[in-house]
């Protein structure tokens, strides 16, 4: 199973570029064939310029064969010297296809000293540099038609790229290597102009524009309707395999079946989570995800977990329970936050990176069992019912073997099933675990800060928003330098690597995020300071998008405007943008956002599945937020909605900044807004007996007559007759005012935060 890349931004699009890219110089060196070299594997000496990195990655490349540089000054330099070419290999810790080149080409002794005696190799952990990574990928994917990891790009000195290719045998692998030096001593000249050439194509795409589009909700419909469309009838996902949660998608189709009551876009994301849950991509003994299914089913995954597929999955989770009520959604988020507390987080609070596919030698040997370990374990007639219940693989890489999964009882309690699973939980945990990758990357880290303060919210867990908060307090106080910048990637007591845009946004949306939850004051204001940071290194000031970096990476400067296994950069920026300006009373936030939605409606209307965190975050901006947290007047007025256990009481708290106020329900003056509290479910109104807070009667500055107000804290309580249904929404109307002026009426859509089930 190749590490392989989600890429929502369609292949198609680039095909205009085709024609330029296969020219002679690329066919010649796909055509030129040279003999096998015989394999004579060793290890090397420690290489000191990798065994010192703070990339986990990098460390377990120290005693190669080939004789890396880490990506920088030195190799550069190098190669400009002694005039080669660089050939770059991007991976990282994780990534079994990695693991398997490693061994299989980079300590072959033979095409090692080949690299090393007429190449600059340079080895690039892609989770410290995913611009870099990025960039270059790109390379790959428009000359192969086909990206993963490893991901081997071989480049001039001056960074312009020659050729790039995924994991390839060895043979193939030594034959790209002698077409690359052979046109690099025959054909220097039209080498330069060629990759001159691939540059400025390159840099065009990654800095291509499309016209501004309205995002009108009709817009909106329009691209969840072409969303709904590319889901699997049956096992949900986008298209067959291999398959990729696509989270962004995901929480696109939430808002708006919250916002629109789009029933398909609800039906689309259900089955992919009921699918997932039950699947072999979901580790049925821990919890948590793997990061992808190669078939279409989610039954056989690829192994290795990664931090940020955790937070996203239970972020999704928790939208999905929050608008539904369904309690395995809810048990599903939790139990996948529980793994990650247990597994991935450090004693000093920030979350590691990953754990590895592999273990023993060999993908996935962690988590799968073969029927006679079965029977070990279980007995002869239990292990017979688990391989009836689970079934066993029919081919590939895991043929005759068994992978966890509840396809077959999905939605049902098995008392049977539980006690076996429980007994191969004892009996897995005293199996060789995959290494763990310790590093703490900044952007994941606010991925799961959110993902937490959400759970905090909705399950009123306590203990999620405690993890958020250290590990949040671990980065502000670690991983901040000159003058507030970040770095990127923590390892070994040592924060490296400049941060990048996604660093920036992830981690003060994670703060906005915990703020609702903790209502903390220092969390916003820690938001905001990022946000400055941000807009002051990343952004375009003459077309209000954002920067990858805050200088070039590799030949180009790039801007991330396309979802992948993340949100974009800019998806994210925008984020963070549209909900401080609900937040804060800082009128720059807003233009900041409208700026930026100006010079990214375009291209997320065009390709909405690759600009779903575009669009959700337009969407939040254009139209208000969703869910059971909200602002009024600038952050002046926060709103939580609460149900009771039985559904039947509704209670809307209310916190007011001090020196402001809004009206009682019943004001002493017919021009002046009242408050009101109304209740819906499913676009209907639903009776309700209301009852509102005494007010206190006061005379202001800017009225002659004494007012009826509501100030600081307080409470509105709607009863109901009968249960309130998922999706319930509680519409809040208010008008924010100080002694001395008054702000526009707003009117709150609170979803219903739901009691916590019982799991």
């Amino acid at each position: 199973m190749l590490q392989l890349k989600a890429r929502g931004v369609a292949l198609k699009r680039l095909k205009a570029f085709e024609s330029v890219l296969l020219s002679l110089f690329v066919y010649a060196l796909i055509a030129i064939t040279s003999p096998a070299l015989p394999a004579v594997s060793g290890k090397g000496e420690v290489n000191d310029r990798l065994a010192t990195s703070y990339s986990p990655y990098l460390r377990s490349h120290a005693r190669d064969l080939v004789r890396w540089y880490p990506w920088g000054k030195q190799a550069i330099s190098k190669a400009r010297e002694l005039n080669r070419p660089i050939m770059m290999s991007f991976g990282y810790t994780a990534c079994h296809w990695c693991h398997v080149m490693q061994e299989k080409h980079f300590n072959d002794l033979q095409i090692a000293e080949f690299i090393n005696d007429n190449f600059i190799p340079v080895l690039v952990d892609r989770e410290r540099r995913p611009a870099l990574d990025e960039t270059y990928m790109l390379v790959t994917e428009l000359m192969t038609q086909r990206g993963g990891w490893p991901n081997t790009v071989f480049i001039t000195p001056d960074l312009k790229p020659i050729y790039g290719t995924a994991y390839i045998e060895p043979d193939p692998f030594v034959q790209v290597l002698a077409a690359v030096t052979q046109e690099w001593s025959a054909n220097r000249q039209a080498i330069d102009a060629e990759s001159d050439r691939i540059a400025d194509i390159l840099r065009g795409f990654l800095m291509r524009k499309e016209d501004a589009r309205a995002l009108t909700p009709e817009t909106l419909a329009t691209a969840t309707n072409a969303l709904t469309e590319q889901f699997d009838a049956i096992a949900g996902g986008i298209g067959e395999a291999p398959k990729f949660f696509r989270p962004t998608v995901l929480m696109f189709l939430l808002q708006q079946y919250e916002r629109s009551g789009d029933k398909a876009a609800l039906e689309a994301v259900e089955r992919t989570l009921q699918s997932v849950l039950s699947g072999g991509i979901h580790d049925h003994i821990e919890g948590g995800f793997h990061r992808y299914a190669i078939d279409p089913g989610w039954r056989v995954p690829h192994f290795e977990k990664m931090l940020y597929d955790q937070a996203q999955m239970a972020e999704a989770f928790t939208l999905a329970y929050r608008l539904t009520g369904r309690a395995e959604y809810a048990a599903t988020a939790r139990k996948t936050l529980d793994y990650v507390l247990a597994d991935l987080t450090s004693t000093e609070g920030g979350f590691y990176s990953a754990r590895d596919a592999d273990s023993e030698g060999k993908e996935g040997t962690y988590y799968v069992w073969t029927p006679d370990q079965l029977e070990v374990v279980l007995g002869a007639e239990d292990a017979s019912y688990a391989i009836d219940t689970f079934g066993m693989i029919a081919d590939g890489e895991f043929a005759g073997m068994v992978i966890l999964n509840t396809d077959s009882v999905r939605g049902q309690t098995v008392p049977r099933l539980n006690i076996i699973l429980e007994k191969l939980a004892k009996s897995r945990k005293s199996r060789e675990k995959p290494i763990r990758d310790d590093k703490v990357v900044v952007s994941w880290n606010g991925l799961t800060i959110a993902s937490l303060s959400a759970a905090s919210i909705a399950y009123k867990e306590p203990r999620y928003s405690t993890a958020a908060t250290k590990a949040g307090d671990f980065i502000w106080t670690k991983m901040r330098f000159d003058g507030g910048f970040l770095k990127r990637s923590y390892f070994d007591g040592t924060a490296s690597v400049d941060g990048e845009l996604d660093d920036y946004a992830q981690l003060a949306r994670g703060f906005i995020f915990l703020f609702d939850a903790t209502s903390e004051e220092r969390w916003l204001d820690r938001a905001l300071e990022l946000a400055s940071k941000m807009s002051d290194a990343f952004i375009d000031e003459d077309e209000g998008d954002f920067f990858a970096t805050r200088q070039a990476a590799g030949f180009v400067r790039s801007k991330p405007r396309s979802d992948v296994d993340l949100p974009s950069g800019n998806g994210a920026a925008l984020d963070v943008l549209a909900r401080l300006a609900k937040r804060s009373a800082d009128p720059q936030l807003k233009r900041k956002a409208e700026s930026a939605v100006v010079a990214l409606s375009g291209l997320a209307v065009e390709s909405p599945a690759s600009g779903a965190s575009i669009l959700t975050a337009a969407d939040r901006l254009l139209r208000g937020e969703t869910g059971p947290v909200q602002y009024a007047g600038n952050g002046v007025l926060r709103a939580t909605a609460a149900a009771s256990d039985d559904n039947k009481r509704l209670a809307v708290e209310v916190s007011i900044a001090a020196g402001w106020h809004i009206n009682a329900a019943k004001p002493l003056e017919d021009h002046l807004i009242p408050t009101r509290l109304g209740l819906a479910a499913n676009g209907k109104p639903v009776a309700a007996r209301i009852s509102y807070p005494a007010p206190k009667v006061k005379k202001l500055a800017f009225n002659k007559e004494p007012m009826a107000l509501l100030e600081n804290r307080l409470e509105i309580v709607a009863k109901v007759v009968e249960p309130l249904p998922a999706g319930a929404e509680a519409m809040l109307e208010v008008q924010v005012c100080s002694d001395e002026l008054c702000l526009l009426p707003e009117t709150l859509k609170l979803r219903v935060s739901w009691p916590q089930p019982a799991l």
